[in-house]
């Protein structure tokens, strides 16, 4: 009998004792995510909060008695998307989304990042841990450093856009004030002419970089885009021995666009391989991938170092002579307003490509 009374005392001490290492642990891990600068709850598998640290009730404005044991999407994700965090409660993945919203206990809104990570036991999910910071001050940093890097672009443009007009501008008022002075009338007047069509296509270029892009996006098929523009530049092409040449995955290719604006984006790019170039080909590919068409205009010309590459589409920097660099600034944009990319390969000695990719929709 006392050996069971004695088996039975250093039973509860253990149990006493297991309860206090347990409560101990508790503490521990609640001081450790008490610590974070980042928020940080814990979710079971009915998408109910089990836990949730210092900071994420300070960042939210809710208090734990309101968290515990609720779902998310009836406080600081309510009307929000979380579709991330329920996709981790089944599968158990890491993954984390950037740019997005929270809501505060107040009704405000606002910015923030957060990964969420299963957690797993025995290879069994049991629950879902998110850890989430408030980029607000971020977001407006990166505004301010979007508007300096805008007024510095402005500077740039306004300097390139002086220089630019001002050297035709000179020669002009020189060669008037020598016609005045002179017999000698006809070749002045050539130049003067050359003059002022070089304003005028500074002035083209920037027209169309500065007026507001109106939305005027419709069905076509760039196979017959393409084709225009092969037909336009074929004839400049064949007099410097340059062979033009399509491939196409297929005779019918839908894009929502401009036509107008896409086709001046491929009349930029072909235009500019065939000046760069002395003989050669200029290949244009075209393909369809799930969500967009991709489409390469590749020559084989002498190619353009990486120093001058880094530079491509920045205003008044051109590889040619006497080029602004406003037609590939005016393609670069096009294509940005048409929801695509653009990017540009090239070797010194080999040739040059152009990618370009459109999605298959449009928004607005």
């Amino acid at each position: 009998m006392s050996t069971f009374f004695t088996y039975v005392v250093e039973l509860e001490q253990n149990k006493k004792q297991v309860e206090i290492d347990y409560s101990k642990l508790y503490k521990e891990k609640q001081l450790l995510l008490d610590s974070l600068s980042e928020g940080v709850f814990g979710l079971d598998l009915d998408g109910k909060v089990r836990y949730s640290n210092r900071s994420a009730l300070e960042i939210t404005g809710y208090s734990t008695h309101e968290l515990q044991n609720e779902s998310p999407s009836s406080t600081f994700l309510k009307g929000i998307n979380n579709t991330s965090i329920h996709l981790t409660l089944i599968d158990g993945l890491r993954r984390t989304q950037k740019d997005e919203t929270f809501h505060r206990s107040n009704g405000v809104y606002f910015p923030i990042e957060y990964t969420s990570v299963g957690i797993i036991e025995n290879d069994h999910i049991i629950g879902v841990v998110v850890t989430f910071r408030d980029i607000t001050e971020q977001k407006k940093a990166d505004e301010l450093m979007l508007k300096s890097e805008k007024l510095n672009l402005a500077g740039q443009l306004a300097a390139g856009i002086s220089h630019e007009i001002r050297n035709p501008l000179t020669a002009i008022k020189g060669f008037f004030q020598l016609i005045k002075s002179s017999t000698q009338k006809d070749e002045y007047f050539t130049i003067i002419d050359n003059e002022l069509e070089r304003i005028e296509e500074i002035s083209s270029e920037l027209l169309m970089l500065a007026k507001p892009q109106t939305k005027r996006h419709e069905k076509y098929n760039l196979y017959d885009i393409i084709n225009e523009v092969k037909l336009l530049l074929e004839t400049q092409a064949i007099m410097k021995s340059i062979l033009v040449r399509t491939e196409f995955e297929s005779s019918y290719l839908e894009v929502v666009c401009d036509k107008t604006k896409i086709k001046q984006v491929f009349i930029n790019l072909v235009k500019n391989a065939i000046e760069a170039m002395e003989k050669g080909n200029i290949t244009i590919k075209v393909s369809s991938c799930p969500n967009h068409i991709s489409i390469t205009v590749e020559d084989n010309g002498p190619g353009i170092s990486k120093e001058r590459l880094n530079r491509i589409g920045e205003p008044f920097y051109s590889t040619k002579e006497k080029g602004t660099g406003l037609g590939l600034l005016t393609s670069y944009k096009i294509i940005e307003n048409h929801n695509g990319t653009i990017s540009v390969d090239s070797v010194v000695g080999k040739g040059t490509t152009f990618l370009i990719t459109l999605p298959l929709e449009v928004e607005g």
